[in-house]
């Protein structure tokens, strides 16, 4: 809202005979802003000053907050703010537009500039649905519980269709395993995986085995064999790999995890909420769609995955952390494993049936719980049988489940 002093002006001009084009450049002004106002009466824009300050009061009950983050992170983006508000509070009574105006009103009124990089893109051709995704990854540095500053890292992966996208973040290099790993975490995600996945190869060759090159290794061949894809290594010039889709590691890394604390079992579940919520919850910039309104449609084009999940690996598990709670949060569920077993950075392998999910120690292959699977999103799997929690076999366990 411009206020009644440019309204005034913008009438003022048109009466003594002046253009839009005119009135733009006299008042150093958009042409949109004009054209807005050009023959909109005076009472239809007091109620619009008076929606507006509506709004502005609604925003004020967060200014507190609003203005301690700001000042916390200077390069916070409204975005991110706006986020972090249905994070804490769930749905709001306003608009995103409406916080970015709010915001740009606070950081003049309270002198906290942002500065703001841009990076380039280039315009190509939709792809079919189902075709094609990218993989991406990154790092951030983020604050950790002993006053100091964790290095992660950061995996992504996008249907290039939809935009409908999955994240997943490591307090470690991604080696060959953990690389697979998430690829497997991605499809599982999506319920199916595409025809062709697009790699960076800049990035790609800076994660950490031997000094890089994952995407060579035998290991990783030996899973792109058998998954069946096809691969495309681009650089950073190839539109296909930069221009495409956004940088959705540097969206999660900016609108999500910038100055959070860093705990990665929480930070990964939350991120799945994040990813509800706004990586694929908010209109696409480019396609004006929600990806997670897309995403429906594009789905019965992926190629399915559960029989070659079967050939990726002769024990079938994944990797997953043991949260502080003591629980293992698979599929958006809670498996409960007995006390004691969390440590910092304790992992463990899932190995699933149609049933039941086994939960196993990482370096012994020794079971430690087995679970009935649940399929309630937000579900709380316990231990009921003590009996079964520690070195019992597979069988013993479903003969007396």
């Amino acid at each position: 809202m411009k206020g009644w002093n440019m309204f005034a002006e913008i009438k003022g001009l048109k009466k003594l005979g002046l253009n839009k084009s005119q009135i733009k450049r006299e008042l150093n002004i958009d042409y949109k802003t004009v054209d807005k106002y050009w023959d909109m009466p005076p009472d239809r824009y007091a109620q619009l000053v008076k929606e507006a300050k509506s709004r502005r009061k609604k925003i004020d009950e967060y200014k507190d907050e609003i203005l301690e983050w700001l000042r916390d992170f200077r390069d916070i983006s409204a975005a991110q703010i706006y986020d972090w508000l249905r994070e804490r509070y769930g749905k709001l009574n306003f608009k995103e537009r409406s916080l970015r105006h709010y915001i740009s009103d606070l950081r003049k009124e309270f002198n906290i500039p942002k500065v703001a990089t841009e990076r380039q893109y280039e315009a190509v051709d939709e792809l079919p649905m189902g075709y094609q995704a990218q993989v991406d990854m990154g790092q951030i540095w983020l604050k950790n519980n002993y006053g100091g500053k964790t290095k992660v890292y950061c995996f992504s992966m996008v249907l290039a269709h939809s935009r409908y996208k999955y994240v997943l973040w490591s307090e470690r290099p991604f080696t060959t395993a953990t690389f697979i790993d998430a690829h497997n975490k991605a499809f599982d995600y999506f319920g199916g995986m595409p025809v062709k996945i697009v790699y960076d190869q800049d990035r790609i060759l800076t994660v950490s085995e031997n000094n890089g090159d994952i995407i060579y290794t035998e290991g990783f061949q030996n899973y792109i064999d058998i998954m069946k894809y096809k691969v495309r290594l681009c650089r950073a010039f190839d539109p296909e790999s930069k221009g495409k889709i956004e940088a959705v590691v540097k969206f999660a890394k900016y609108n999500f995890a910038n100055h959070r604390t860093i705990d990665i079992s929480s930070l990964n579940e939350d991120c799945l909420k994040w990813l509800d919520r706004t990586g694929n919850g908010k209109i696409h910039e480019t396609t004006k769609k929600i990806p997670a309104e897309v995403f429906p449609l594009e789905k019965e084009h992926l190629a399915p995955i559960s029989n070659s999940f079967e050939k990726i690996s002769s024990d079938n598990s994944l990797t997953y952390s043991v949260r502080k709670d003591n629980t293992v949060f698979y599929k958006q569920v809670r498996y409960q494993v007995p006390k004691g077993t969390y440590k910092p950075g304790k992992e463990v392998k899932l190995k699933t049936n149609d049933t039941h999910v086994d939960i196993l120690d990482i370096e012994t292959d020794e079971i430690i719980i087995s679970h009935r699977i649940s399929t309630k999103k937000g579900d709380l799997v316990k231990i009921i049988h003590p009996e079964r929690e520690i070195h019992k076999t597979v069988d013993d366990m479903y003969e007396k489940a």
